[in-house]
C-alpha cells in the first residue's frame, strides 16, 4: 500500500507539474503576444502620426531614427513592389502583393496577420494600413513561438520538476507512515480498543463483528469436533476416512488396535497412507473400487481375529472425495458360526449311529428274521439305544435352555453337600460296576441357585470321574470355604487327560477317546452342561490333570453363600 501512495503521489505531482508549466507558459506567451500587437499598433500610431504631421512619408528627415526603431517598418506600392524598409534592403526584396496583410488592407484599409517562421523558432505579426496616396504601409513585431520558448524553458521546468518530485516523494512517505502506522498497529483481536482515525471507524466495526461470527462459528466447530471424537473414540467398531488419494484424515483407537496395535496413538498416522497400516490385497482393491464410486464390502483377517469392513465413497458434487471404513469385530460370529455347524453335525452323527442302530433291528424283526430266542436280545437293543437317543435330546435340550437362559426352576438354597451325597447315592450301583469308590467330605455350604441344574452339574461330574476311572479307583467330591466363596471339588485317580485336549474337554461332543466314550455310553455333553451350569450360576471353573494320574475339577461360586450347621 505504501508503494501504491508514493507513486500515485509523485505520478500526480508530475502530471500536475507538467500541466501547470504548459498552461503558464500558454497564458504567459498569450500575453506577452497580446502585448506585442498593442505595441505593434501603438508604433504604428505614432508613425501615422508623424506622417500626418509631416504630409508625406519621403520629407521624414528622420530616417535614421525610424531605422532604429524596434518596429519594423515596410512600405509597399499597390501593386506588390516594396518602396521601403527600414531593416533590410528593399531593392532586395521579394514582391508583397500576396501577403495577407496587404491583401487585407487594399480590400478593408488596414489588416493584421502573423506567420511562423520556416524552423518554428519565431513568430512576427504583421499590421498594414492603406495610406491616402494608396501607399500600404506595413508594420511588422518578431517574437519567439511558443514551441520554442518551451524548449528554451525546459531545463527549469526540468529542475521544478525534479525539486517538486523529490519533495512530493518525500511528504508521500511521511503521508505513507502515517497512514500504515496506525493500521499496521492495529489489534485485530479487539478491534474497538484502537485508535486510528475515524474513517477506520467502520472498518473495525465490521471487523468486530466478523470477529465474534468467527468465534461463535469455531466455537460450534469444536464443539462438533469433540463430540464427534468423543464418539469415534469410544466406538468399539473401528473407523477411518480417508481423503481421494488414500491417506487418513481421521481414525479411532479401535481401528488402530485393529490394524497397528503396537502404535501408541493415531495421530501420527493423520496424513498419511492407509499402506503404512496394512498391505491387505482384498482391501486395496475394495478401496480402489470405492475411489470409483461404488459401496464394497471385504473381510478381514488381522491376528486371529476377523473383521467385515464396510465401505462408502463421499461425494463432493460429482466427484469422490474421500472414503469411509468401518470395521466389525465378527469373529465372535464366525466362532458361533463355526460352533452351529460343528453341533448340527455332530448331532446328526450321534442320532445317527442309534437310529441306524434301531432301524436295523426294527427290520429283522419284521421280516422274522430272528430266533424267537433272540427276540428279547434284539428289543434291549433297541431299548438301549432309544434310551441313548432320549438322554442325547434331553442334553441338546438342556444345553440350549442354558444358552437360552429360560431355565424355568426358581434359585433357591441349595446344600451342596447335601446335593453331592445325593448325586453319590444316585451314581453307586454305576461306582460299584467299575470297582470305584466315591466319597463326599467337607462342609455343609449352601448357595442360592437352581437345584436341578447344579444336580445335573454334580451328576456329570461324577458321572464322567467313574466312567474314566480305572478299576479299584477312587472319586472324592469335597465342599469347602475358600476367599468368601463356596467352592466344589471333584477330584479322582483315573486315566487323566493330556495336556493338549484339556482346553476342549468342555466343548460340544467332544472326547478326548472316542471308543473309550462309546463303550461307557456317553453322550459327549457332559463337560459341556457343566459348563453352562457354572455360567449359569455366575461361577468359575477350573480343571487340573495330569495323564494317568486323574483329574480334579473346582468350581469356586461367586455368589453369596452362608455356612449351614
Amino acid at each position: 500500500m505504501g508503494r501504491i501512495i508514493l507513486r500515485n503521489m509523485v505520478l500526480l505531482t508530475l502530471i500536475s507539474v507538467t500541466i501547470t508549466s504548459v498552461f503558464t507558459v500558454g497564458a504567459v506567451y498569450k500575453i506577452y503576444n497580446d502585448t506585442t500587437r498593442s505595441e505593434l499598433k501603438a508604433d504604428a500610431l505614432f508613425v501615422l502620426g508623424l506622417i500626418d504631421e509631416r504630409d508625406d512619408l519621403d520629407q521624414l528627415t528622420d530616417l535614421r531614427a525610424i531605422q532604429n526603431f524596434h518596429t519594423r517598418i515596410t512600405t509597399i506600392a499597390t501593386n506588390g513592389e516594396v518602396l521601403f524598409d527600414n531593416w533590410a534592403d528593399h531593392e532586395q526584396m521579394d514582391n508583397h502583393l500576396s501577403r495577407r496583410e496587404v491583401q487585407g488592407a487594399l480590400q478593408d484599409g488596414f489588416a493584421e496577420s502573423f506567420r511562423l517562421s520556416s524552423t518554428l523558432g519565431s513568430q512576427t505579426f504583421y499590421y498594414a494600413v492603406l495610406l491616402d496616396d494608396g501607399t500600404i504601409l506595413r508594420f511588422a513585431k518578431t517574437t519567439e513561438s511558443v514551441i520554442f520558448t518551451l524548449y528554451r524553458l525546459l531545463a527549469l521546468i526540468g529542475l521544478i520538476v525534479l525539486g517538486v518530485t523529490l519533495v512530493a516523494i518525500f511528504l508521500a512517505g511521511r503521508m505513507t507512515e502515517g497512514i500504515m502506522t496506525p493500521i499496521n498497529n492495529i489489534d485485530l483481536d479487539k478491534p474497538l480498543g484502537n485508535d486510528v482515525y475515524d474513517e477506520l471507524s467502520p472498518l473495525l466495526t465490521r471487523i468486530a463483528r466478523q470477529n465474534r461470527s468467527i468465534d461463535q462459528q469455531l466455537s460450534l466447530l469444536q464443539h462438533k469436533q469433540a463430540e464427534f471424537e468423543a464418539i469415534t473414540s469410544n466406538m468399539t467398531e473401528g473407523l477411518i476416512i480417508l481423503d481421494s488419494t488414500m491417506r487418513m484424515v481421521s481414525l479411532n483407537s479401535s481401528a488402530l488396535s485393529i490394524l497397528n496395535p503396537e502404535t501408541a496413538t493415531a495421530q501420527e498416522f493423520k496424513g498419511k497412507s492407509i499402506l503404512l497400516l496394512t498391505r491387505d490385497m482384498d482391501l486395496q482393491r475394495a478401496i480402489t473400487k470405492s475411489l470409483l464410486g461404488e459401496r464394497a464390502e471385504v473381510i478381514l483377517s488381522v491376528n486371529d481375529k476377523s473383521y467385515e469392513v464396510y465401505l462408502n465413497p463421499i461425494f463432493d458434487g460429482n466427484s469422490i472425495g474421500g472414503l469411509i471404513l468401518i470395521f466389525l469385530d465378527i469373529t465372535q460370529k464366525y466362532e458361533v458360526e463355526k460352533m452351529r455347524r460343528e453341533f448340527s453335525g455332530n448331532v446328526s452323527h450321534e442320532l445317527k449311529t442309534p437310529l441306524t442302530s434301531i432301524s436295523s433291528y426294527s427290520e429283522l424283526m419284521k421280516n422274522d428274521m430272528v430266533k424267537p430266542q433272540d427276540i428279547q436280545k434284539f428289543s434291549q437293543h433297541i431299548y438301549d439305544e432309544t434310551q441313548r437317543m432320549i438322554a442325547l435330546v434331553e442334553d441338546i435340550l438342556q444345553i440350549s435352555r442354558l444358552d437360552e437362559k429360560v431355565v424355568p426352576n426358581p434359585r433357591v438354597s441349595v446344600n451342596l453337600l447335601e446335593l453331592a451325597k445325593e448325586v453319590v447315592d444316585r451314581l453307586e450301583p454305576v461306582a460299584i460296576k467299575k470297582d470305584v469308590t466315591v466319597s463326599v467330605t467337607g462342609e455343609s455350604l449352601s448357595i442360592y441357585g437352581d437345584r436341578q441344574v447344579l444336580f445335573e452339574m454334580i451328576y456329570n461330574l461324577c458321572d464322567n470321574a467313574i466312567k474314566y476311572n480305572r478299576s479299584g479307583g477312587k472319586v472324592n467330591m469335597d465342599c469347602v470355604s475358600h476367599d468368601g466363596k463356596v467352592v466344589l471339588k471333584v477330584s479322582d485317580n483315573g486315566i487323566g487327560i493330556p495336556k493338549q485336549y484339556q482346553g476342549r474337554v468342555f466343548e460340544r461332543f467332544y472326547r478326548v477317546d472316542t471308543s473309550h466314550s462309546k463303550k461307557t455310553g456317553g453322550t459327549g455333553l457332559g463337560l459341556s452342561i457343566v459348563k453352562h451350569a457354572v455360567k449359569h450360576h455366575n461361577a468359575e471353573i477350573k480343571l487340573e490333570s495330569v495323564e494317568n494320574e486323574g483329574t480334579t475339577i473346582r468350581i469356586s461360586f461367586l455368589a453369596e453363600s452362608r455356612r449351614l450347621g
